[in-house]
């Protein structure tokens, strides 16, 4: 099952790592792709898998068209390709980083093969998973139509082109061109115009590889064959809970298509539990389908319904709703999808920004994530392995940050309980021009068609961090022009979607659209900031914070370019990490010393870095975690992520003791236990009753000593059940001096390489 090793950069270097058990792993799996695509592409009978037989070639002199690059005819000796992915992955050396990846998007691609069918294929319809970015598709010589996009599949119906006698020949044109267009030259990093709606590269200030655009048919294509009666899309599924939760109405609205005379079928729909298969209801109807597109609707009750949830607060049952067309004269439609019951709300005012699901608050604790530049190198075990992951750290939430992940992501999430905030690829600056905003619009409405039957997911963002759109640089407020185009961008969700809350823009903390906001002191905001400067403040929801780390030393050297240009600060490494633990639990214990007045939540920036490179995640490229020196970010999320915890508030002296319990469970008359001790005696030790009910916060005492300067403290809590278990511990190492951010942070760009790295262009 094993492809060729083209899925992974690193898998010539990796082979030699054979003392990094985790890194070895990786390499291993390094085929990820493939064993994803394996589990899809067993064809039905009524399915033509088209995923092998491919060749391509690069139009560098952009005559494709002109020459007829689209006709059976041609004679074309173009290099093979063994599988579907992004073709930097595909054809470059190495497809992360440098500048010779710019000319996989300086010109077109074009795509051919053949392929048969079999001689009943009278009506079929051509569907692609997944084309990076514009696509042009041609088959037997006629042009079916163009599509914009990156993630979002689309189809064309192609039973009067099929060829039963002979090969069909398939073209396809596919480009991803740069944006070249910039607001202003003072800041060039900050200022790409990006007419391409497509998060995942030019991020402008190179916190994604300036020379990294993805370009390809990266999804599976399929000829899938019918005969008139087929599906155009996914069922849309709404649930509308009683106010006593004792039942949920269920409706499903399917497109079909009747390319044939008008005809009466009967529509059937079963719900059923996914985990047990017990039928819980049924419906069946009469239609009328007439010749053309029909929106089909089917409606249920579920009685007792299990409700959804997050992993923390309790269980996550799903559904499985089947629908059938059953015709008199012809086989019949089916078609299924899951899903789940339970009610999200987003309740903002000037005080609050806060989530509540089955109508009880929502406390999250999250992260960003984003895993990899090209989604064609995702799998489903790359992805259990790191929501896992972020579970053992106490994560119940991510934000999927201005892009959209494959199926198998969603999916997982949905069964292992992760609430999931879903960005738009809209980012930064964009026109603003009427043209613009129609595709911008429209590919919002497809993102959220195809997502909306997820119940992890809990909102949507339309926007993030936009500001002045005719300038540069963070924004302080959106423009005449951003609220125009926000209003239409959250019109559009709600329509689609009436389920879900919608933030307008992500930043905005006094704009009751959005609610929510992202802080960097202490990291990006420069060097003169400091977490401490964060102690007076109240924040309502925060979708940004973190600190950038450098990998491991043993992920670094697997990347000779990288750990090149890095040489300098392979030594702090223990150091840099140090900081991130560091300002990372002070910003969470922060959040959580406020729950609820008013704080609803945080999502650290990032889980998993992108690349090979310095970055805010937790983990880096390989799936190793930052834990040099005193056990970095992770060390923080285990210490004050986790659902139950225990507290010290303070900046360079101790406030108080604080108990959190994020959990469904009343835990009870606990005990607090506390020691604070020097290198040489113990300070203070002390102990105290607490009541701790489920979803809570208490503060259990004021906290009072001197702080000696010079003197080094370590303060060790420990909070015990009734029964004396342990339910909790937290550590402080010397944590009243107050830390600037570490010298060579990476707020320059390497030009050789693209991206920003630690004391890059700095030899200080």
């Amino acid at each position: 099952m094993r492809g060729k090793e083209h899925g992974s950069p690193f898998n010539k270097k990796c082979s030699s790592v054979s003392q990094m058990p985790l890194l070895a792993l990786i390499c291993a799996l390094a085929s990820w792709p493939h064993f994803a695509n394996a589990a899809t592409e067993s064809a039905s009978p009524a399915e033509v898998m088209l995923t092998k037989g491919w060749r391509i070639t690069q139009d560098v002199r952009q005559l494709g068209e002109k020459l007829g690059w689209y006709k059976p005819d041609l004679s074309a000796d173009w290099q093979p390709i063994d599988r579907l992915a992004h073709l930097q992955l595909l054809l470059a050396p190495q497809p992360y980083f440098g500048r010779t990846l710019r000319s996989f998007n300086d010109y077109p691609w074009w795509y051919r093969m053949e392929f048969s069918t079999p001689s009943n294929a009278r009506s079929a319809t051509l569907r692609f998973g997944g084309v990076d970015y514009f696509a042009k598709v041609w088959l037997n010589g006629s042009l079916l139509g163009e599509h914009e996009g990156y993630g979002d599949p689309f189809e064309f119906e192609v039973g009067g082109i099929l060829r039963t006698d002979r090969p069909n020949l398939l073209a396809v044109e596919v480009s991803s061109p740069w944006d070249h267009r910039y607001k202003d030259l003072t800041y060039p990093f900050w200022a790409v115009e990006r007419n391409l709606i497509k998060g995942s590269y030019e991020h402008a200030d190179t916190l994604i590889q300036r020379d990294v655009n993805p370009v390809g048919i990266w999804r599976p294509v399929r000829l899938i064959i019918h005969e008139g009666l087929h599906a155009t899309g996914e069922p849309a599924v709404t649930s509308a809970l009683s106010s006593d939760h004792r039942l949920a109405d269920i409706t499903l609205v399917w497109p079909v298509a009747n390319d044939g005379v008008p005809t009466n079928v009967e529509l059937r729909m079963q719900v059923r539990q996914h985990a047990t298969g017990r039928v819980v209801a049924r419906t069946s109807r009469a239609v009328r389908l007439d010749h053309g597109m029909s929106s089909l609707q089917a409606g249920a009750t579920i009685d007792s319904p299990q409700l959804w949830t997050t992993w923390d607060r309790g269980a996550q049952p799903l559904y499985e709703a089947v629908l059938e067309l059953v015709p008199s004269h012809a086989s019949g439609l089916t078609v299924s999808t899951t899903f789940a019951v339970r009610t999200v709300e987003l309740r903002r005012s000037a005080d609050e920004t806060r989530f509540f699901l089955n109508g009880k608050p929502l406390y999250l604790r999250g992260a960003t994530y984003w895993p990899d530049l090209y989604l064609s190198n995702m799998s489903r075990v790359r992805y259990e392995r790191d929501i896992r992951a972020a579970m053992r750290a106490g994560i119940n939430a991510f934000r999927v940050h201005v892009h959209t992940e494959d199926p198998e992501f969603y999916e997982l999430c949905d069964r292992l309980g992760i609430a999931l905030i879903q960005d738009n690829d809209l980012n930064w600056v964009f026109p603003t021009d009427v043209g613009f905003t129609a595709r911008a619009v429209r590919h919002f409405g497809a993102l959220v068609e195809q997502l909306r039957n997820h119940p992890s997911i809990i909102a949507w963002v339309a926007m993030n961090e936009v500001g002045d759109l005719n300038g540069v640089g963070m924004p302080q407020g959106l423009s005449p022009e951003g609220h125009r185009i926000g209003a239409q961008l959250v019109s559009r969700a709600r329509q689609l979607d009436p389920t879900r809350p919608v933030i307008q823009n992500s930043i905005d903390k006094d704009d009751l659209a959005s609610g929510d906001e992202h802080d960097y002191r202490g990291s990006l905001m420069g060097g003169k900031t400091t977490y401490f400067d964060i102690f007076a403040d109240k924040s309502k929801l925060v979708t940004e914070f973190g600190v950038d780390a450098p990998p491991a030393l043993t992920s670094l050297r697997v990347v000779p370019e990288a750990a090149e240009r890095l040489r300098e600060v392979l030594p702090r490494v223990a150091e840099l990490h140090d900081y991130q633990y560091r300002l990372l639990k002070y910003y969470i214990e922060h959040y959580r010393i406020q729950k609820y007045s008013p704080n609803a939540g945080y999502f650290q920036f990032m889980w998993i870095d992108l690349s090979p490179q310095s970055f805010y995640g937790i983990y880096d490229y390989w799936g190793n975690a930052k834990t040099e020196g005193l056990g970095g970010g992770l060390r923080a999320l285990m210490e004050s992520n986790q659902p139950v915890g225990i507290f010290m508030e303070h900046n360079t002296k101790p406030v108080a003791l604080h108990a959190v319990n994020d959990s469904s469970e009343d835990l009870g008359e606990c005990t607090a236990h506390w020691i604070v001790s020097t290198a040489s005696t113990v300070v203070l030790e002390g102990t105290q009753r607490v009541r701790l009910r489920a979803d809570a916060h208490q503060r259990i005492r004021d906290l009072s000593f001197p702080v000696n300067e010079g003197e080094n403290y370590k303060i060790v809590l420990e909070l015990l059940a009734p029964n004396g278990k342990v339910l909790t511990t937290n550590t402080y190492l010397d944590p009243f001096r107050r830390r600037l951010r570490p010298a060579g942070y990476p707020d320059r760009m390497d030009e050789e390489l693209g991206m920003r790295l630690w004391w890059a262009g700095d030899r200080k």
